[in-house]
């Protein structure tokens, strides 16, 4: 019983096994973020998600003031000047900013930084800081604001550091503007740390959204992930986790705009009370821009906000370690879901259940997402297809199994006509053919004799030379009932040879049951049969029918009464390809029973001897 069972489900549970171990291994290499391939497509779906999502109401934690063509226009000089620059911060502060961040590269000496410096010294300000080119010239920072707390190695090769002048620094914290882009060129995450080579050695700065976000509270600390700890980023917000490259997931609020953004020029009316103010520049000549899930040209400062704002309002994307194992049981339960899904036979439920659980598999990807969750819909949706190709492998592997095995029980030259369903069988039509019936002499004595094991073993011996003696001739065995065999000669395919090839296969058989010590009766018509399948909705078989099944029926049985091994009827005679080498003997006519009209008959004499098929 239990290998019964174990056979019945050995093919289902090793296909399953080989599912689970895919997704497991997809898990485990994660391609959404290993592979150069698999992380555009990945960026492409996470887009896709934002897009589902819509646009997002920003919080009010944060504003962006910017140097758009507007401004530059009333101004003097362009680039915009330290004066002009400083006049802004002085009119951001008078409008309640709790904190400036300046999204600025003020790395050149110039002769109004000290009035720049004035303003800076209004409030809370952060400037920027960037990577130089490796071999630049290294600018010395002093950070008095920087990290509470940083663990983590630095980078191996750390870039030197492009800074404000001396004058400014020291006015203001700073903070990293470096933005780095994923493979397809899209901004989608943003560094919260960046080590920097200074002529003092290496120095640790946070990102500018970072900085502005921390300037009116604690210092942040931050633990860059590694081997054994997961990274991540406090302060005065609610933990912010890094993924395992060290960066923090953005969550866009919308296109460029999203976050409340003014003119330089025309500040009237901008509601800046209490915010962290984010000043960059946007005018014509800038070239600050990203291409983002919403917007293809995102200004710079406003992704340094969109940080911002995420960090305040607790709202950045989780895509961390833990992230990883709930994208990873989620892929494993899709895989083993589309395994089941793909094995089912019926092409509409199959086809019902594999949308169904794609669709499912979008909506919680979805789902999980607008949670702040960042579950990888490469390694997700990949097992899945898996899944479905080893169920839909399976089901075809079984399928055709199956079909070999049901193939044993018809001839092999009907079974394509079955599977396919052929026009020879679908509209039957009338076709010449020679049915042949043959059976053993004296097989109830036999049966009788040996009981039932080795009576069925005589009968699989005696079919095993029917067949070996039909299938040269092209014969198409019908039926096996006992020792009974129906054999036709024409099927399903007619020939224009049909009675001298049942002629061979007759001598054949004799000639074999006859080394045998075997006694056989045979009997064999010609004429006009149908082939057809037969039967009901649910069982149904191919069947041959016609007269002439009667006729040859009779006749075995005429052979029987004549003492002979062969009875032919008139109609096979005149058909064969060449009569004088046929051995038949004429034996009149017979009144066959059942038929009214007399059968003339040709017969073969045979010996009377039963033998055992040993």
């Amino acid at each position: 019983m239990v290998r019964r069972r174990w056979r019945r489900w050995r093919g289902p549970a090793v296909g399953g096994l080989l599912a689970l171990l895919t997704a497991l291994a997809l898990s485990l290499w994660h391609p959404g973020a290993r592979t150069e391939i698999g992380a555009g497509l990945e960026g492409r779906l996470l887009d896709l998600r934002f897009q589902v999502r819509g646009h997002r109401p920003s919080p009010d934690s944060t504003a962006i003031v910017v140097f758009d063509d507007r401004a530059v226009a009333g101004l003097e000089t362009f680039p915009p000047s330290r004066s002009d620059i400083a006049r802004t911060v002085h009119a951001l502060f008078d409008g309640g900013a709790a904190v400036v961040a300046l999204d600025l590269l003020l790395v050149d000496p110039r002769p109004d930084d000290a009035t720049l410096a004035q303003a800076l010294d209004r409030g809370e300000t952060v400037l920027g800081v960037a990577e130089a080119p490796a071999g630049h010239e290294m600018t010395g920072l002093i950070d008095p604001a920087g990290f509470g707390l940083v663990i983590g190695a630095d980078p191996i090769r750390p870039l030197p550091s492009l800074g404000p002048t001396a004058e400014l620094q020291g006015h203001a914290a700073l903070g990293h503007v470096t933005v780095k882009h994923d493979t397809d060129g899209a901004l989608r995450r943003m560094r919260p740390a960046l080590t920097l080579l200074t002529p003092d050695g290496t120095q640790t700065l946070p990102g500018l959204g970072v900085a502005a976000a921390s300037a009116v509270g604690r210092r942040p600390e931050i633990v860059l992930p590694g081997d054994d700890i997961a990274g991540r980023l406090s302060g005065d917000w609610p933990v912010a986790w890094l993924d395992t490259t060290g960066a923090l997931p953005l969550n866009f609020y919308g296109p460029g705009g999203a976050i409340p953004t003014h003119s330089a020029g025309d500040l009237e009316g901008a509601d800046l009370v209490g915010r962290v103010v984010f000043l960059g520049a946007t005018a014509t000549g800038f070239g600050d821009r990203h291409a983002t899930s919403f917007d293809p040209v995102l200004p710079g400062v406003e992704a340094h906000a969109t940080l911002a704002a995420n960090l305040l309002a607790g709202e950045t994307l989780r895509r961390d370690l833990v992230a990883w194992c709930l994208g990873g049981g989620l892929a494993i339960s899709l895989a083993l879901a589309g395994y089941w899904a793909g094995g089912r036979r019926r092409p509409a439920l199959f086809i019902i259940a594999s949308v169904s659980i794609i669709v499912l598999a979008l909506l919680v990807l979805q789902v999980a997402f607008a949670r702040g969750w960042w579950l990888d819909a490469t390694t997700v949706l990949s097992a899945l297809l898996c899944g479905l190709a080893i169920g839909g492998t399976r089901r075809v592997l079984e399928t055709r199994r199956r079909a070999a095995t049901l193939a044993r029980f018809q001839s092999p030259r009907l079974v394509e006509a079955i599977a396919s369903q052929a026009d020879s069988l679908g509209n039957p039509l009338p076709r010449e053919a020679v049915v042949v019936f043959v059976d053993v002499a004296g097989f109830t004595s036999i049966a009788e004799r040996v009981g039932p094991t080795e009576t069925a073993q005589f009968l699989r011996r005696f079919h095993e030379l029917v067949e070996a003696a039909a299938e040269p001739q092209g014969g198409a065995i019908m039926d096996f009932a006992g020792d009974g065999v129906l054999v036709v000669f024409g099927v399903p395919t007619p020939t224009s040879d049909e009675a001298t090839r049942a002629l061979r296969f007759i001598d054949r058989l004799l000639d074999d049951a006859n080394r045998q010590g075997l006694v056989l009766r045979s009997g064999a018509h010609f004429g006009p049969v149908e082939l057809g399948i037969l039967g009901g909705l649910r069982h149904r078989t191919v069947a041959i029918s016609g007269d002439v099944v009667n006729i040859a029926s009779r006749l075995q049985d005429a052979a029987k009464r004549m003492g002979a091994s062969f009875a032919a009827s008139a109609d096979f005679v005149a058909a064969l390809d060449d009569r004088p080498a046929a051995g038949l003997e004429p034996a009149g006519e017979l009144n066959l029973r059942g038929r009214a009209a007399p059968v003339s008959v040709w017969v073969r004499p045979v010996e009377k001897r039963v033998g055992s098929l040993r």
